[in-house]
Parts: structure tokens; C-alpha cells; sequence
């Protein structure tokens, strides 16, 4: 039997951030730090040439952690300037029964790298978890617990940070593009009497509902696929995002897509992004991916946006990798979900 979180985690009770000695002072973030955390953000997304970009909204969401029942310890590292140089937190994800789960990250100054940092940080990180999963699920819980993060696959030095640490790949999901290069995509109709229509605020919470449904034999847990939609939700362009309805008006299908200011700086490049897309299982062999994702495609296009974007599980029970190709998406790279099950 899986013993308590108390037993197997065995937090301690008092708990130091990472030493001095390797040149930063460290302290919790505060609100006047907003600007430069954001630059210590931007300069590490340019050089290592990520794959997403951290939004504004993001960051502030950062300064609020602690908050609003959150779970969350954020750290910034300061040189003998007081200049911050590096960022870390450790968030305790919504509260699920079946796993316990603490996400990790951290962003350290390129000159800054090399000097043990990154290792000292994930130290605090993996300690400062264990006490917080324990405060969240109580020291006689059994559930199972694991520490994870989101990895571009080209990040070779965060890539053997983790593996060190203990952290094995999960699961691989692939960044794929469709560059429109001035043609217009043609849309697709579904058949079976359904159709696509723009999105509908009123039925929020039964796309919601549909939403859950359709990934619940996708990887991840239920907290996974509610979190997904509350990350995604906010930044929804209405002007891109469909949703497809059943011959009697029920809804059978959705694509969510997103505009992400802070990519197109990155990039340089304007992007319409799909950040969900979902069909009931009931509706599935009438077309509705299909029609859906052309019809968000041929809205983006006429917004004169240059590309359309989207991630995939590579390991999707549905062959989504191999149905985005068909319709030109090529790869633009892959983010690795690492963990570490303790």
C-alpha cells in the first residue's frame, strides 16, 4: 500500500533558498519587480530561441500567486547590483484525486548560466514542493505525487538539468505551423446534418462540458484538461473560434483559438493559434475536425495573419499528428514533458 505524504516526502521543516556562494542574493518576487522579470523573461525566451512565449498576463498572474486560494512560491535571484538575474516558482496544480502535482520553472540569464544555479534552484523547488503538496493534501494523504515541467526538446542544458535530478520524458507534444503564403484556405463541410457555426458565449458552459468530455481518454488527468481550458479561455478570439452544432442545436464539437500578442513580438510573425480543439464522441466520423480548424483557418486569413499554429500529443489515440499533416502543417518543434515521481 502507498504510504502518507508525510512518510514519503518527509518535508522539512525549515528551508533555505539557494546559497549566495554562487552569486545571487535570493528573495520572494514583489509587484515592483514586474518589469524586470519580464525582460529577464524575454531575453531568455530570444536566446533560447523558445517555442512559447510567457504573456503579459502571465506574468502578472505570477505577482498574484499565493493568492485566491493558489498554491505557489515564486523567487527571484539578485546580483551585488540588485539586478534580478534569474526567476524561479513552484506551483501546487488544482486539486485533483489523482495525482499530486507540483509544477516547476525557472528562467536564469543566459551570462548567468553554467554556475550551478539552475541545479540550486531545482533543489529548492523539489523541497519547497514537498512541503507545499503536503500543506495542500495533508500529511496522512496517500495520493501519488509527482513534480513536472514543460521542456522545448532543443534546450539541451534544461533537458540534463532535469534528467540529473531524476526526471524522466513523459510525453512529447509537437508545435506544428501552416504558413498561408497568401492563398486562402477552402473549408470543409461536415456531413450528417451538422454544421459550423461562430462561437456562442451563451453555451460557455456546455462547450466546457463537451470540452472535458472529448479529452478524457486523452493523456492527463481531469485537473489537466479543466486547466487547459481555464489558460486557454481568456486570450479566445471570438473572430477565429467555431463551434459545430448537431441538426437539433446541441453541441457537438468546438475550436478555440487564441491570438498571443507576446509570440508575435518573439516571432516577428502573426499567428492565429489554436490552443483546443474537441468533438463529442458521438459526432466523430462526420467531418467536424475537419470543418472546424479550415473554418478557424479561413477566419484567420482574413484578419491577414500570416500563419496558423497548434501543439499535438504525439502519442494521440486519434492519429492527430498525421491528420494536421494532411491538411500542411509541418513541425516547428517539440516540448517534452518531463516528470518525477516521488
Amino acid at each position: 500500500m502507498i504510504g502518507s505524504l508525510s512518510e514519503r516526502l518527509t518535508p522539512a521543516p525549515d528551508l533555505h533558498y539557494p546559497g549566495d556562494h554562487l552569486g545571487l542574493v535570493w528573495r520572494p518576487l514583489r509587484a515592483r519587480d514586474a518589469g524586470a522579470i519580464a525582460r529577464l523573461i524575454r531575453s531568455c525566451e530570444k536566446y533560447d530561441d523558445a517555442l512559447s512565449s510567457t504573456s503579459e498576463r502571465q506574468i502578472a498572474d505570477l505577482l498574484e500567486y499565493g493568492a485566491n486560494g493558489q498554491i505557489a512560491d515564486v523567487i527571484v535571484g539578485l546580483d551585488s547590483d540588485d539586478c534580478i538575474r534569474s526567476l524561479a516558482w513552484v506551483e501546487v496544480m488544482q486539486a485533483d484525486s489523482q495525482v499530486a502535482r507540483a509544477d516547476v520553472n525557472a528562467f536564469i540569464e543566459p551570462q548567468w548560466r553554467g554556475r550551478g544555479i539552475g541545479r540550486a534552484v531545482l533543489k529548492w523547488q523539489e523541497a519547497r514542493a514537498r512541503q507545499m503538496i503536503v500543506d495542500a493534501y495533508g500529511p496522512d494523504a496517500t495520493i501519488p505525487v509527482r513534480l513536472a515541467n514543460l521542456v522545448d526538446s532543443h534546450v539541451n542544458d534544461r533537458r540534463r538539468l532535469y534528467m540529473a535530478a531524476g526526471f524522466s520524458p513523459h510525453r512529447t507534444f509537437q508545435i506544428m505551423h501552416r504558413d498561408f503564403h497568401g492563398e486562402e484556405p477552402a473549408v470543409s463541410q461536415p456531413s450528417g446534418g451538422y454544421t459550423v457555426v461562430p462561437w456562442i458565449p451563451e453555451l460557455d458552459n456546455e462547450i466546457k462540458s463537451l470540452h472535458i468530455r472529448a479529452f478524457s481518454d486523452h493523456w492527463g488527468t481531469c485537473a489537466d484538461t479543466v486547466e487547459w481550458w481555464n489558460n486557454a479561455r481568456p486570450h479566445m478570439q471570438k473572430r477565429w473560434s467555431f463551434v459545430a452544432l448537431s441538426s437539433t442545436g446541441q453541441v457537438a464539437g468546438y475550436i478555440l483559438v487564441c491570438r498571443l500578442p507576446a509570440r508575435w513580438i518573439h516571432t516577428g510573425v502573426s499567428e492565429a493559434y489554436a490552443e483546443l480543439l474537441g468533438v463529442d464522441s458521438g459526432a466523430r466520423g462526420h467531418g467536424l475536425a475537419k470543418a472546424l480548424i479550415t473554418k478557424a483557418m479561413n477566419a484567420a486569413f482574413h484578419s491577414r495573419v500570416e500563419r496558423f499554429g497548434l501543439d499535438v500529443d504525439k502519442d494521440n489515440p486519434h492519429g492527430a499528428q498525421s491528420f494536421y499533416q494532411r491538411l500542411g502543417f509541418v513541425s516547428a518543434g517539440e516540448q517534452v514533458f518531463y516528470a518525477l515521481d516521488l
